[in-house]
């Protein structure tokens, strides 16, 4: 099989499992999470929200948050840095017994109890998640050289900026996105798992890259729209913002089920080739 034949096919056999709820959860879980931490900032002026509302937006985006219309210009920022927290603590063990759901749904064997054997890998998951986030942060925060006048004025530079950083994000999450197969699957410590999932990866580049960049293409426009929460607050209506994070939050559940399931087929499928 050529490069797009073999992303179609580890697409096909993610969407050919759509129909099965028991896969379904751990991303239904990650989005009841998350939907859940999005309402908690939007109504925390809600009395029986307030007490935890208000000095956690105070926490993580200061005293001004907490007003109107500020709290929706504050809003995206917010929700990002509460998903660092919900990834780490929740979707690396969601994506964990996902892996294994897909596994056994690919003929890898039954998987017995999937989220317990998730649980049991629970600290390396979250630490191998830390580590692609740490290694985003820390490439992302490059872009902080670049001085804001340039870009405010050039149209181009302001792009590349964006595509550079976006070529980053794709470029270390392709490396590291076989990390958690190697942990659930084969029982890898997490060092191991990182440089077994470089190995994968590079034997299989292209199919992984196109998997991975199309993801981030499909999310990209929520993404962008969040950096333009100022704009839409003012110009159309501020609790937009919110409903377009609660739209990515629902888009995020299908594109996460399908790169999951096309990154464990293509994972599945190199091991046994090196068998």
């Amino acid at each position: 099989m050529n490069v797009l034949q073999v992303v179609v096919w580890a697409w096909r056999s993610a969407a050919a499992l759509l129909g099965r709820f028991r896969i379904w959860l751990p991303f239904l879980l990650v989005a009841a999470v998350q939907a859940a931490a999005l309402l908690l900032v939007v109504s925390f002026f809600h009395p029986a929200l307030l007490r935890l509302g208000d000095p956690l937006i105070r926490f993580v985006a200061g005293p001004a948050a907490v007003h109107y219309p500020v709290l929706y210009y504050a809003l995206p920022t917010m929700f990002y840095r509460m998903n660092v927290v919900i990834d780490a603590l929740v979707a690396s063990i969601a994506g964990g017994a996902a892996t294994l759901l897909f596994a056994a749904a690919f003929g890898m064997g039954q998987q017995p109890r999937p989220w317990n054997r998730a649980f049991r890998h629970a600290h390396t998951l979250i630490l191998a998640t830390l580590v692609g986030t740490a290694l985003v942060l820390g490439f992302g925060a490059l872009t902080t050289l670049v001085p804001q006048e340039l870009t405010a004025r050039s149209f181009a530079l302001r792009w590349g900026v964006r595509g550079g950083t976006m070529l980053v994000v794709i470029l270390v999450q392709g490396l590291l996105i076989y990390t958690t197969a190697w942990i659930v699957l084969m029982g890898h410590k997490l060092g191991p798992a990182l440089r077994d999932s470089v190995r994968v990866t590079l034997r299989t580049f292209l199919p992984t890259m196109i998997v991975v960049a199309v993801t981030q293409l499909v999310l990209f426009p929520f993404q962008y729209a969040g950096t333009q929460a100022g704009f839409i607050a003012t110009k159309l209506k501020p609790e937009m913002v919110g409903s377009l994070l609660a739209a990515q939050i629902v888009l995020q559940v299908v594109v996460t089920f399908l790169l999951v399931g096309a990154i464990t087929r293509l994972f599945l499928w190199r091991v046994e080739a090196t068998r």
